[in-house]
């Protein structure tokens, strides 16, 4: 069991680094597409239950990706202006727009159990025995 409760930017940097948002115990993902079902060390259930809980985290992965977009495409268009290379530019963007997501899907997913968490601290049904 958890002996101090962790401050909120303890949980959020846990969170962003795959660690559990509680304990901080490395381990969280079961494949990057997926969550083990709950910490080993401490028992928190990485899902909350409700059966939409991690819409936000779609929504905080859409937001993130379009941020690597937006600044990668700032980045690109004051280095190469006046003469940007619109042709190389559109296929960047799009290859940019498929793998963003793909590889900030698992931050996304621990991060939003980490802010939830402040918000709602875990109660006794948030864990199981270890």
């Amino acid at each position: 069991m958890v002996m101090h409760v962790p401050t909120p930017f303890q949980r959020v940097s846990r969170g962003l680094t795959l660690r559990c948002p509680d304990c901080g115990t490395a381990g969280m993902l079961h494949g990057w597409f997926k969550l083990q079902p709950s910490c080993r060390r401490c028992g928190l259930l990485f899902d909350r239950g409700a059966h939409d809980y991690f819409i936000g985290a779609y929504l905080v992965n859409l937001i993130a990706s379009e941020l690597i977009f937006a600044i990668g495409l700032g980045v690109w268009l004051l280095n190469t202006w006046p003469n940007i290379p619109w042709d190389t530019l559109q296929w960047a963007a799009i290859t940019i727009m498929i793998i963003a997501p793909v590889v900030t899907y698992p931050f996304t997913k621990s991060t939003w159990l980490a802010v939830d968490l402040v918000f709602q601290p875990p109660s006794a049904k948030d864990r199981v025995p270890v």
